[in-house]
């Protein structure tokens, strides 16, 4: 009689564990069970449905986190930036009272001294449609004429310096003869030491320097600029850079090869300043 209910009890554990066993192989079966056509299991499904607003809302704080951050970069890198513009613009307004500090300076010294201002020359465009640099000469010849107001001997420049001046003027047409002829002359002088002389030019790319004396000191790299001696080009403009300087044996002068700033081989657009021999001012401070 006491075996009985012991009996039952094994009886009723047996059924909980075959129960627990079905359960679990219920699962499992579940967990690896695909849809028919072949997709997500079904657990998984039920995963992702339970899960995906989730996960949608948690990206979405991620992206606004990423995006935070990416322009919380970028600004720091556009305040950089700024800082350094400002800074640039800071030098730049310094540089530009300075200069206008030292104009003023200039213009009052020039007031008191009765140094007349320099003249501001009307110039037109004109561009080059053919050109000439043969051995013997070097010249061109440009689209503006006497109609334009051209005339002999009036300059012909570039924004970088001088090319040459003109020496035969049609209606509609005008011949420039170039710096680096050797038959043209330009008085110059050494734009730090006034020292002055006559450019002339060589045949070739370059031009030289005459008449400035074998003691005075000229160096490599210095500015060339007009005189307004020769009564054609006015003074200040660009010519050259000094290029070689070396004494000459056989004469008490420095022979000087300057490099031309103007491309004046290569020029394709240039500017007729129209001014003549009257319209020049001669100022008096050039070693001559």
């Amino acid at each position: 009689m006491s075996s009985t209910p012991a009996k039952e009890k094994l009886r009723d554990r047996s059924h909980w564990l075959l129960a627990i066993l079905l359960l679990l192989q219920l699962l499992a079966m579940s967990i690896t069970a695909r849809r028919p056509d072949g997709g997500q299991s079904v657990v998984g499904n039920w995963v992702m449905t339970i899960f995906a607003p989730i996960a949608k809302v948690g990206d979405a704080a991620l992206s606004k986190v990423t995006g935070s951050i990416t322009g919380w970069s970028e600004m720091r890198r556009a305040a950089s930036e700024n800082v350094s513009l400002r800074e640039q613009v800071e030098q730049l307004t310094v540089e530009l009272n300075e200069k206008r500090e030292k104009a003023a300076q200039f213009d009052t010294l020039r007031t008191q001294l009765g140094i007349p201002a320099a003249t501001a020359y009307q110039r037109i465009a004109a561009n080059v449609i053919s050109r000439d640099t043969s051995l013997w000469f070097k010249r061109l010849t440009i689209d503006r004429g006497a109609l334009d107001g051209v005339k002999k001997n009036m300059p012909i420049v570039t924004a970088t310096g001088i090319v040459g001046r003109v020496i035969n003027v049609g209606a509609n047409f005008a011949q420039v003869q170039l710096i680096t002829d050797s038959s043209a002359g330009v008085g110059v002088m050494i734009q730090s030491s006034r020292l002055a002389g006559e450019l002339k030019g060589m045949n070739n790319t370059r031009c030289e320097i005459k008449y400035i004396p074998a003691n005075e000191e000229v160096g490599e790299g210095e500015m060339v600029v007009t005189t307004g001696l020769d009564r054609i080009y006015p003074k200040g403009l660009v010519v050259g850079v000094t290029e070689k300087v070396e004494n000459d044996p056989a004469a008490p002068w420095k022979r000087i090869a300057v490099k031309p700033t103007a491309q004046v081989e290569r020029v394709e657009n240039v500017f007729v300043l129209l001014i003549e021999a009257k319209d020049i001012t001669v100022e008096t401070n050039i070693k001559q």
